[in-house]
């Protein structure tokens, strides 16, 4: 009988119908009005975020290199701007990595911006143009730019409704995270590899949660660095070797791991520094890395 009266339409959510669509378009309204705010503040961090990006990059040794947060919108726009809850906003992101052309530069190492950066630059997407260590590169300048960035886009993937719940408690810091670079110091020497050491470091120092700086501070994240740089090997927190021996009697071959402190650590920091040669000058070189990287952690904010 019911579904009679449905088709015949005989029902009370006919009479619902009109209400129930006017609310349906006052909520997209609302909506698209909330999409059009969030764009808008996506546009203002993506270009800070760009030019604060940009300026580190020459102290980590990528020169006359600018990086850039293109938007666009998805299709549909703000004329459609619901594709479910997996969706937020109608903005696609585009992170790109670019060079300074040669030939434009005429010389000249400053930087253009904006606009007229993007008409003298040439590159692409940093997932198709960018080199491994560049893109390590990046990512730690992103984070020197943005304390925070990679744990709460790591974060994201990983929250649960459990965590969701305990987001809402009092403390709603993320918690740290594992991070693994992998040679992000190759080509790289002198004043940049010192730099860049230091950024390391500081990314796994304990911070304090901006809401409230009287709260126990928070443990930074574990940074591992696969290296051949005497400057990073001498800044961090515990030094491991990892060494491929020699088997005449295998084709395969074995692989030594020890942790080394104390006068073997400044022994292998040395040799990272110079090989076999002038090891007396080499350890002495070393021990200035030493302390300048423990006078580092000692002035370095917590």
């Amino acid at each position: 009988m019911s579904l009679r009266q449905e088709l015949d339409g005989n029902v009370e959510a006919l009479q619902l119908l009109p209400e129930a669509e006017e609310n349906e378009r006052i909520a997209l309204e609302e909506y698209t009005n909330a999409c059009k705010e969030l764009s808008d503040a996506r546009k203002k961090v993506a270009s800070e975020l760009s030019e604060s990006v940009t300026n580190i990059l020459p102290s980590l040794g990528l020169e006359g290199s600018a990086f850039h947060v293109q938007l666009s919108l998805r299709p549909g726009g703000f004329e459609d701007p619901y594709r479910g809850s997996e969706n937020i906003g109608v903005d696609v992101a585009n992170f790109l990595l670019l060079h300074q052309k040669i030939a434009a530069s005429g010389g000249n190492d400053n930087m253009a911006s904006g606009d007229d950066a993007l008409n003298t630059l040439h590159g692409g997407r940093i997932e198709q143009v960018g080199s491994s260590g560049e893109k390590s590169r990046v990512l730690l300048a992103c984070e020197t730019a943005l304390p925070g960035s990679i744990g709460a886009t790591c974060n994201s993937f990983t929250n649960s409704a459990e965590n969701d719940v305990s987001s809402s408690s009092a403390d709603s810091r993320t918690p740290p995270i594992s991070i693994i670079y992998d040679e992000i110091d190759a080509h790289v020497g002198g004043r940049a590899a010192v730099t860049m050491a230091k950024l390391l470091a500081d990314q796994s120092r304990s911070n304090r949660s901006s809401a409230d700086a009287t709260t126990s501070s928070q443990s930074g994240n574990q940074i591992i660095a696969i290296t051949h740089s005497a400057s990073l090997a001498a800044i961090s927190d515990r030094h491991i070797v990892v060494e491929r021996g020699v088997n005449s009697r295998s084709s395969s071959l074995p692989i030594r791991t020890y942790i080394v402190d104390g006068s073997s650590r400044r022994k292998e920091i040395a040799r990272m520094a110079s090989g076999d040669l002038a090891s007396g000058e080499a350890e002495t070189f070393a021990d200035a890395l030493i302390r300048d990287a423990l006078l580092h952690r000692e002035t370095s904010p917590s």
